[in-house]
């Protein structure tokens, strides 16, 4: 068995290549500079030359927003990239696992989205997504996809990274209520991957509880006070920033994964201690 991950130069591509090496699973990682999932023949090349049994594919166009100027680039990664990725695992004869998006949903539904809701995305992030999702199990039915959502981790820029970094340098912290989500960590996700990577079909994996993110910021202001972390911020304000292009609630139903996996994904309260600790 060897895992050969794309997008290793990501958060969560960083966090499989950590996991493969803390578990000394055999692997070898690409960053996009050593392998862009938009070059068939350098995939297939490298394919040939990596001889690997397993493919986690970490490779995107991440930028929301960006998406929306950038069409072209957003669906030459998100879908004909992946689409890529399909050829190679059918030709090669690779298991893929690829991560996809809580953004191929709508955000009209007021409770957690399940593996076999319609997908409706709004935004061209979304769409894309949801198109690499359809052409991978195209070209390789039997491919694994994980949806996932707020991923965060010891790596990376994002919102819930940020966090702790802004209540350091700033007294007033306002976080908007417009969107309710899950939080995933990076390092639970990534195990998630290789336990899933003998799996076909579509899963959803996140941890926490559907929340806003103004709500996360009080989770972790909270817990600075409670462990007598010194703080600047002062107060947390909740901010109205709706967007167009971002399901209202895309939370993910994980009853699915955690009777694959044999575990449920960690709550929240823990996910947030072993990040604190982390880092003090």
């Amino acid at each position: 068995m060897k895992y050969w991950i794309l997008g290793a130069g990501g958060q969560l591509g960083q966090a499989v290549c950590q996991y493969c090496a803390e578990e000394k699973i055999p692997f070898v990682g690409s960053t996009r500079a050593q392998a862009d999932i938009t070059d068939l023949e350098q995939l297939k090349r490298l394919g040939d030359q990596f001889s690997p049994t397993h493919l986690i594919n970490c490779a995107a166009y991440p930028n929301v927003d960006g998406a929306e100027a950038n069409i072209e680039k957003a669906y030459g990664v998100n879908a004909i990239g992946t689409e890529n990725v399909g050829i190679v695992g059918r030709e090669l004869g690779i298991k893929v696992v690829h991560v996809s998006t809580d953004y191929v949903f709508d955000g009209e539904k007021d409770s957690p989205y399940l593996e076999t809701d319609r997908p409706n995305p709004i935004g061209v992030y979304g769409k894309s997504k949801l198109e690499g999702e359809q052409r991978l199990l195209e070209q390789l039915g039997t491919a694994c996809i994980v949806r996932t959502s707020w991923i965060f981790g010891q790596r990376g820029r994002n919102f819930i990274s940020s966090i702790l970094a802004r209540m350091q340098t700033e007294e007033h912290i306002q976080a908007d209520t417009d969107q309710i989500n899950r939080a995933t960590f990076n390092s639970d996700l990534a195990h998630a991957l290789i336990d899933l990577s003998c799996h076909s079909g579509i899963f959803h994996f996140a941890n926490g509880k559907p929340s806003t993110r103004y709500e996360i910021v009080k989770d972790f202001y909270d817990l600075a006070m409670k462990r007598n972390l010194t703080v600047k911020c002062q107060k947390i304000s909740p901010v109205s920033i709706p967007s167009p292009i971002r399901p209202k609630y895309s939370a993910l139903d994980t009853k699915k994964v955690s009777l694959a996996l044999g575990r449920k994904p960690r709550v929240w309260e823990t996910v947030l201690g072993d990040y604190f600790d982390a880092h003090f």
